[in-house]
């Protein structure tokens, strides 16, 4: 591989390969886009400045790749962390929670006013007299009672 002096881009990502990458490819000056994720690779990362411009995520799941390199560009990639060990995680969580109680209030707020128009109008366009006068229907009750 070393002899392909010309290569300006390499994706090997998704392959099952196992082994080495080879060194010889640390010292290609063409080669600008390099992607080995999700492979069983093992071994030291060439340490080319190809190398070091490549994001940590052309390395995802090789779990047994090493190196100055490596470590340099993806030194979040090998100490896993829970949530709550970092500060900024805990304000993802609270920006998230507090963007899901927004939605469920507009969920709630929206239905609610939209059902309440609609009943409002339904009495008031088909029973106008309990709004205007909502003492009527029990003097006419009283008055008809009386007079029998």
């Amino acid at each position: 591989m070393g002899n392909l002096t010309a290569l300006e881009s390499l994706d090997v990502s998704k392959n099952q390969l196992s082994g080495e990458i080879p060194q010889d490819l640390g010292s290609l000056s063409f080669l600008s886009y390099m992607d080995f994720s999700h492979n069983k690779l093992t071994g030291l990362v060439p340490g080319g400045t190809q190398f070091q411009r490549l994001n940590c995520t052309s390395f995802d799941d090789n779990l047994g790749l090493s190196g100055p390199s490596l470590e340099e560009i993806c030194r979040d990639i090998r100490t896993p962390t829970t949530p709550h060990e970092t500060p900024e995680s805990d304000e993802e969580e609270e920006e998230e929670e507090e963007v899901l109680s927004w939605i469920a209030a507009v969920i709630g707020v929206i239905p609610g006013m939209a059902f309440g128009w609609v009943i409002g109008y339904i009495l008031v366009s088909y029973k106008p007299e309990w709004f205007m006068n909502p003492f009527v229907r029990n003097k006419r009750r009283r008055s008809s009672t009386t007079t029998h």
